[in-house]
């Protein structure tokens, strides 16, 4: 079987804000293809770091795949620095330069000189062309290993792997199979304890689960013999259906927002939202959803009582019943919105999302969700651990849950 090494190059994967998600892509396909990941490094943008890290690649691995380090600044130095260790001099190729040059031209700018450096190209490699932007991937063979170097962007390292990579690779070892079964509305102990059973007969399939942001995630492997379906993970993947039920929203790349909005799509129905503590967050994970208009009218952030009166309707009794936080003011502010909008559905999100609260009654991480809709108005009452930024997430994909299980019922 190939053994394969990823590398991601980039100062900022070393920061505890930024996550290598090429690198989860990675190992899936290649996986997919019988070629084992065996290792994954980290290196920030320093030349000597990354010799470093590619000299004990070159060691180890059959192919090894970089992302990140080809953009056109100073400190996008992966090129120079494996040309560098490989003992290879580079050229500029003459084609991206035009490449780049015309990329530019279809926005009406010039080409800044320092992308010249994106078209320097170490000789020998291979260049793989880049259709979403202007750093090209490049492959070279080195003694028994193949190096790959691809652009960091996730929908650049995408494309250039799938359309140039990936043909190019020989035929790995076993094969294996992935799934990612998504998971909302309980906790992850909660989700073991429900699926005890159908665990023990995962073998051989390997299982892990997993606590995301806003969901559980159960991570499914098994090796496929070529030529034949996953049968082992299309089996569980059922089990943990019928024990899970509607818990179960979404696999593989699929998001709850894409689950929401196929749901609406399918029905020819509308949505909005009011919100307040999430302050736009429920929009906009809908709207990260490639044609989102369709079925998504509007919102409104209404933060001040006199906001949630004035454009949403909210009744002063119940204000001064409530304050701007509670079960009443969260469903009249989806009323207000789905008259406002004219929507079929129409979700609400208030409360405190901290560090302050409402008193003793309403620490922080008390929320109100509302929905209306053609069955009528309903409430849904959280109390969520975390930080501010934390409880907003949370309160946002929670709302989605809500509108998505009200969206089931009704097609019932």
């Amino acid at each position: 079987m190939q053994r394969a090494e990823l590398i991601a190059v980039g100062s900022e994967l070393l920061e505890p804000w930024c996550t290598d998600t090429n690198g989860s892509y990675l190992s899936r396909v290649l996986g997919e293809r019988g070629i084992a990941v065996r290792f994954r490094a980290v290196v920030g943008d320093v030349t000597q770091d990354v010799q470093a890290a590619f000299r004990v690649a070159l060691d180890r691995s059959d192919l090894i795949v970089a992302t990140g380090g080809l953009g056109p600044t100073v400190d996008d130095l992966t090129r120079e620095a494996v040309a560098g260790l490989l003992g290879l001099t580079l050229r500029e190729d003459e084609s991206i330069v035009r490449s780049i040059e015309e990329r530019f031209r279809r926005h009406s700018l010039p080409m800044p000189p320092q992308n010249r450096r994106q078209a320097m190209v170490p000789r020998g490699a291979e260049v793989l062309p880049n259709r979403l932007g202007t750093a090209p991937g490049l492959l070279m063979k080195t003694g028994t290993a193949t190096v790959v170097l691809l652009p960091g962007v996730p929908d650049e390292m995408r494309q250039i792997m799938e359309e140039s990579v990936l043909p190019r690779l020989g035929p790995g070892g076993e094969r294996f199979a992935y799934r990612v079964i998504k998971i909302a509305g309980l906790t992850e102990s909660e989700v073991d304890r429900r699926l005890a059973d159908v665990a023990h007969r995962a073998a051989p399939a390997d299982w892990t689960i997993l606590a995301a942001p806003g969901q559980v995630e159960i991570h499914l492997r098994d090796r496929v013999p070529d030529g034949r379906p996953a049968a082992a993970i299309d089996g569980l993947d059922r089990e943990i259906a019928v024990v899970l039920g509607s818990h179960v929203f979404a696999r593989d790349e699929e998001t709850m927002e894409d689950v929401v909005g196929r749901l609406l799509v399918g029905r020819r129905e509308s949505l909005a939202c009011a919100e307040s503590l999430t302050g736009g967050e429920i929009a906009q994970q809908i709207t990260r959803v490639p044609g989102a208009s369709r079925y998504f009218r509007g919102g409104v952030v209404a933060y001040t009582e006199e906001s949630k009166r004035a454009i949403l309707g909210v009744r002063a009794v119940t204000l001064g019943a409530e304050g701007l936080v509670g079960p009443e003011t969260a469903v009249e502010m989806a009323r207000g919105a789905r008259r406002l909008f004219g929507s079929t559905w129409a979700l609400s999100a208030t409360g405190y999302a901290g560090p302050g609260g409402g008193g003793a009654d309403k620490p922080p991480g008390t929320v109100f969700l509302g929905l209306a809709g053609p069955r009528g108005e309903t409430t849904r009452d959280l109390t969520l651990p975390g930080t501010r930024e934390t409880v907003r997430s949370r309160t946002a994909r929670t709302a989605l849950d809500l509108l998505r299980r009200a969206i089931l019922d009704a097609a019932a």
